[in-house]
Formats: C-alpha cells, sequence, structure tokens
C-alpha cells in the first residue's frame, strides 16, 4: 500500500523547487496546489476556480481535458509505448509526424528532428549549426546572437541565449552575443519613428556581427513576438531591416517559434504572421498542447545537406535523444494538428484575438496603462507611461512594480496572466470563447481599479 504523504506544515519546506521564485516561497503557505482541470479553467486543492489566462506558460492549446487527444495517447500506449529513434529504427508514428510537419512549416524543403523540451530544441539546433560548421570546413563559424529580454529556454545553452539571467548562472557560455529586443515603446527615443526605430535596430545587429571575426556569426535567434519578454510585437519595418543585414552578411535566421507557432498569433506560426522567411525554427509547447513533452527542430535544405556530407565523411551523425520522437508525443501532435485543422482554431484564433485586443485596448487610457499590444490570440498591457513628450514617466522598476501589483489583483480575482516585466501579458487557450474573453476582461479592469484605488 502507497503512504500518503501528509499536507506540509505551512512553514515546511516544499521538497521541490519552483522556479521564477526566490527559493525560500517554496512553501506550502506560498504555494498554490493544482489538481484538475477542464476547458481553460483549472481548480486547486481548495477547490478554488482559476481562469488560465495564459494557458499555463503558452503551453496548453486545448485547454484541460480534450478527451478526444487524451483518447489518442491512450491508444498509443496501448499499441506502442516507448521506442527510441535511432541507427535505421524509429517508430511510424514519428515519420508521419515528420511529414505532417513538412507539410505545414513554411521553409524551403525542411527536415525534422525532435526533441523533448523547447530548451532541447534550442541545443539541438545550435548542435546542428555546429557540426555544418565542422562539414563546411569553416570551425570558427559557431558564434549566434540573440536578444536582450528573449528567453529561449533552461540548459547552459539555451539559457546563454536567453537575453537575461546570466550573473547568477555565471553564463552565457562562449559564442553567445545579444543585441536588443525590438521594444518600441520602451526603447525609442522620443519621436522616433518605427522606420527609424528599426533601422537602428538593424545598424546594432550589423555592428554586432562585424565586431566578431570574418565569416564567425552562424546565426542570429529570435521570437516573433517575444512573450516572455512583456508581449513585444516588433514594427513592421523591423524584421525586412533585420534579414536584410543578415543576408548580407550570411547568417542564418532562426525563428524560435515554441511560444508562437501552432496558430497563436492567427496563422500557423508566427513568422507567417509577420512575413518573415526563417531559415530554421523551432517548436514545442502548444504542438500537442502539453499533454505530452515534445519538440520540433525544423532545419534548411542548406543545413540538412550539410549534414548529409558531413556524416557520410564522419560516417555517422552521433547524435539522438532516448525520449526524442517518443511515439505517443508523436501521437499526441498529430492528433492535436487534427483537431486545430478540423476545427478551424488557427481562424478561431484569429477571431477571438480580434475581440481581445478590442477588449484590451478599452484600457488604453486607465491612467495606470502606458501601452496596449495585441497580435492574434495574445495582447499585453504594458505599465510603462510616456508624456505628452513621449518621454518616459517612470522608470522599468517602478512600471514592473505596478505590473506585478496588477497581476496579484488579478490573480486573487482568480484570473492566471503572465507578469513579465512591466507588461501584463494575456494569452489564453485557442479554445477560449468570447464570453470568457470577456470575463477575463472584466476581472482585467477589476484589478485595475483595485490596483489604482490601493496605490492612492
Amino acid at each position: 500500500m502507497v503512504a500518503v504523504r501528509p499536507v506540509p506544515d505551512e512553514n515546511e519546506r516544499l521538497p521541490m523547487l519552483l522556479g521564477f521564485q526566490p527559493v525560500a516561497e517554496n512553501t506550502a503557505r506560498q504555494t498554490r496546489f493544482i489538481e484538475r482541470g477542464r476547458g481553460i479553467y483549472v481548480y486547486d486543492t481548495d477547490g478554488r476556480e482559476y481562469i488560465e489566462a495564459t494557458a499555463s506558460f503558452y503551453v496548453a492549446a486545448l485547454g484541460y481535458q480534450n478527451e478526444e487527444l487524451i483518447d489518442a495517447l491512450t491508444a498509443q500506449y496501448r499499441e506502442l509505448p516507448f521506442f527510441v529513434s535511432a541507427m535505421h529504427r524509429t517508430p511510424k508514428v514519428a515519420l508521419d509526424l515528420a511529414e505532417k510537419l513538412v507539410e505545414l512549416l513554411p521553409l524551403r524543403d525542411p527536415h525534422v528532428l525532435f526533441g523533448s523540451s523547447g530548451s532541447e530544441a534550442i541545443d539541438f539546433m545550435l548542435k546542428m549549426l555546429r557540426f555544418q560548421a565542422a562539414a563546411r570546413g569553416t570551425p570558427a563559424r559557431k558564434t549566434v546572437i540573440g536578444r536582450w529580454g528573449s528567453y529561449h529556454g533552461g540548459t547552459l545553452a539555451s539559457a546563454s541565449l536567453t537575453g537575461g539571467h546570466h550573473e547568477e548562472f555565471l553564463l552565457p557560455l562562449p559564442g553567445f552575443r545579444h543585441v536588443s529586443q525590438p521594444d518600441y515603446h520602451g526603447m525609442r527615443t522620443p519621436g522616433e519613428t518605427p522606420h527609424e526605430f528599426s533601422a537602428r535596430l538593424a545598424r546594432e545587429l550589423e555592428e554586432t556581427i562585424v565586431r566578431e571575426p570574418s565569416g564567425s556569426v552562424a546565426a542570429f535567434f529570435c521570437e516573433p513576438v517575444s512573450f516572455s519578454c512583456g508581449f513585444k510585437v516588433p514594427p513592421a519595418e523591423y524584421f525586412p531591416a533585420i534579414r536584410g543585414v543578415l543576408d548580407a552578411h550570411g547568417v542564418d535566421l532562426v525563428c524560435d517559434e515554441v511560444v508562437s507557432g501552432i496558430g497563436r498569433t492567427g496563422q500557423w506560426f508566427g513568422s507567417q504572421t509577420l512575413g518573415v522567411t526563417p531559415t530554421h525554427m523551432t517548436l514545442a509547447k502548444g504542438i500537442t498542447s502539453g499533454y505530452f513533452p515534445l519538440s520540433v527542430v525544423a532545419l534548411g535544405r542548406d543545413l540538412y545537406d550539410d549534414l548529409e556530407r558531413g556524416s557520410n565523411h564522419v560516417g555517422t551523425l552521433a547524435h539522438a535523444g532516448t525520449y526524442a520522437a517518443h511515439p505517443v508525443g508523436a501521437a499526441a501532435a498529430l492528433k492535436m494538428l487534427e483537431i486545430v485543422e478540423r476545427d478551424g482554431l488557427v481562424a478561431h484564433a484569429a477571431e477571438m484575438g480580434r475581440h481581445l485586443e478590442m477588449r484590451l485596448r478599452a484600457f488604453a487610457d486607465h491612467p495606470l496603462v502606458g501601452d496596449v499590444r495585441a497580435l492574434g490570440l495574445g495582447g499585453a498591457l504594458d505599465f510603462l507611461r510616456r508624456d505628452g513628450d513621449d518621454r518616459p514617466l517612470q522608470t522599468e522598476a517602478e512600471a514592473d512594480a505596478v505590473c506585478l501589483r496588477v497581476y496579484e489583483a488579478l490573480f486573487d480575482l482568480g484570473v492566471v496572466a503572465r507578469p513579465a516585466g512591466r507588461s501584463l501579458v494575456i494569452a489564453p487557450p485557442l479554445i477560449v470563447q468570447r464570453s470568457e474573453i470577456d470575463e477575463i476582461c472584466r476581472r482585467v479592469g477589476k484589478a485595475l481599479h483595485l490596483s489604482e484605488e490601493g496605490a492612492r
């Protein structure tokens, strides 16, 4: 008989670490224990209901308890619960998924390899770029550029590419550089137009590339929309300016679509929404709606050709992952893609996103709000305010504090949003309905009111 662990004393430290919070706060008193979910709602052990208004870190695209998806996982468990993909063997369902992805990906003649998480996908992508450099006889071509504020994962390499939290982990590793985030609201100079701002960031990128030894920069990694640093939507001029610099210097563009892929931005991929064609891509999160860990590295044709040529020379591609191409994960992703296509969820996300934008823009004139951003089924309230001369009225830290106050008030009202610096991000599951968006925004309005009153 399995012993039932007693509920921890309120002051007892939990036996597990929770991320993105002080370690000392890993206590029963400061933790909500979520035990079930249905639709866009989750429930804690006290029976309290919460609207998961960020799909739990932008993952649960189909919400909770999607029976069709659960049945697909269950059926695969009964047929082939596990098999390693390597050495001339792979689960057939993994090949089926690869073929389906190749139909959808906006790359030229893509090939895919699988992983278990977004972090792992970034690591694998970096590893393949290094193999390519060796295969080409250009071993110095291994420097990569990310953006300050972007989040790419928790492994050493993906955390080095991430544009923050380096000092406390003694990062980044060698070979990682960073440039500015396209944060037009926060970073523009007074009166600077979107065109001027984008041109300035393109010059910064070019200066970063030319400071490195010639031919040593392999790739520029970016999220089409930077959800994790506050839903930074780049100006329309940004990606054309950036792509011009990359093409001029022979640098690959890798779009990290771990968050923005699979319908979140109102098209299948965020790069499509923003009109940019990447060289390579990474996917995860919503591809299985979080029902099973699975990620994708999508390789452009030139990289694939170099992998083929290099492995012929070496005798192998000495890379695999025990749980990569997991048959249950592949079955979950196939069913997820089937449901999204059959039920028109990409178009639904776009429609619900327009409604979310309308409701969020109603807060644009609120005394606490400095900017409202929206794209697809995602949006943010930015609490950095500017004066009549287009100068910031607060420091970043002051705006961050306002955001945290609104987030906490909203959480107490039963809505899980995502505080990201000075911005509060809302990105509910793709299945969200108009009435549920209305309820989310009604509570956002109440949280703003309570926060304003509390600041007086």
